[in-house]
């Protein structure tokens, strides 16, 4: 039963992957709802439940689909929270969160070497955080109302975060995605990939900061930065939609929501798959791409093809197969035995 429920679950591009997904489903300020305020003025961060987006959400396209409201830290405030997972991560640890900046006011200029963080994974959760991993970073961009954004991977020594090449303009949401390599106490960032594809290569990546790695990464936190007039503050900022987890897949799912038999023609057989083949037939019969997933909302098999997709090395069970052909996408159940 427990399968089948979270079988439908991702049918309908809803299911929570990872360890932590925070929707910021409630209302207020964000330490009456699940999170811990552990510096600054308590109660200053608050969840915005006015229209965005989506709803009240942040969204980003093919994104699993946002969720209940958002939260907005605020140029001169100073409280910072965390929330912990529901297990400690101890290999790499990857979080992702949807963002928009609102404006640049108050925010360090482009010149600035730095920036501020407004964003990390934690290795201590509760009232007494204090370490701070795969930091986001933000600055002022080179182009008037453009903002830059980087990653730092701890703290310690002449530490300082690394940046992406690409400015972003204000008013826009990003979706951004950290790791954190324990093992090398290296982290990287990206700004933007394709939810529900295969990790690539890091827009920008980071191992200055010379504190020793943590044992675990335990949970999420959300920082107000308030440097000197001359470097600025973390600015104004809107996030959505985090997500804690160990994998790549975890972080950025898939919104599988789509319409069924818009693929004119398709068929796919045999089902259940006996002998390791899955054949993909069209009316088109040009070349698809094909991501199938397990019912934990993973990505298993992410391919090309015209005709058929190996699929002798996945286990027996039930899975979700997307087939994309000219621009139409749709989804099937798939069992192999």
């Amino acid at each position: 039963m427990k399968k089948l429920y979270a079988l439908s679950l991702l049918l309908t591009g809803t299911l929570a992957f990872g360890q932590f997904t925070e929707p910021f489903s409630g209302t207020g300020a964000l330490n009456a709802n699940g999170w811990t305020n552990h510096s600054g003025t308590a109660g200053q961060v608050q969840i915005l439940s006015t229209a965005s987006d989506s709803g009240n959400s942040l969204s980003f396209a093919g994104l699993a689909a946002s969720s209940g409201n958002r939260v907005a830290i605020v140029s001169g405030n100073s409280e910072d929270l965390n929330k912990a997972s529901s297990a400690p991560i101890t290999t790499t640890a990857y979080f992702s969160a949807l963002i928009k900046v609102q404006n640049t006011t108050g925010m360090a200029v482009n010149s600035h070497a730095s920036g501020d963080y407004f964003l990390a994974a934690t290795s201590t959760v509760g009232a007494a955080s204090t370490a701070f991993q795969g930091r986001i970073y933000v600055k002022q961009g080179v182009a008037e109302n453009t903002v830059n954004l980087g990653v730092l991977n701890n703290s310690g020594g002449t530490a300082a975060p690394s940046f992406l090449t690409a400015d972003f303009p204000i008013n826009t949401t990003i979706f951004v995605v950290v790791k954190y390599d324990i093992a090398s106490n290296t982290a990287s960032i990206w700004a933007n990939p394709t939810p529900g594809s295969s990790e690539s290569a890091a827009g920008a990546t980071n191992a200055t900061g010379t504190t020793a790695a943590p044992a675990s990464v335990l949970g999420v936190a959300i920082r107000q930065g308030s440097l000197a007039s001359s470097a600025g503050t973390t600015g104004n900022i809107e996030i959505d939609e985090i997500r804690l987890g160990s994998t790549w897949a975890s972080v950025t799912p898939a919104n599988l929501s789509v319409k069924e038999n818009n693929i004119a023609g398709l068929k796919v057989y045999p089902n259940p798959v006996t002998n390791g083949k899955l054949f993909i037939t069209t009316d088109a019969n040009v070349e698809k791409t094909v991501a199938i997933y397990d019912v934990l909302g993973k990505q298993v098999v992410n391919t090309t093809a015209t005709e058929f997709v190996n699929v002798s090395n996945l286990k027996g069970g039930v899975y979700i197969v997307k087939i994309t052909e000219e621009g139409k996408t749709a989804t099937r159940k798939l069992v192999i035995k």
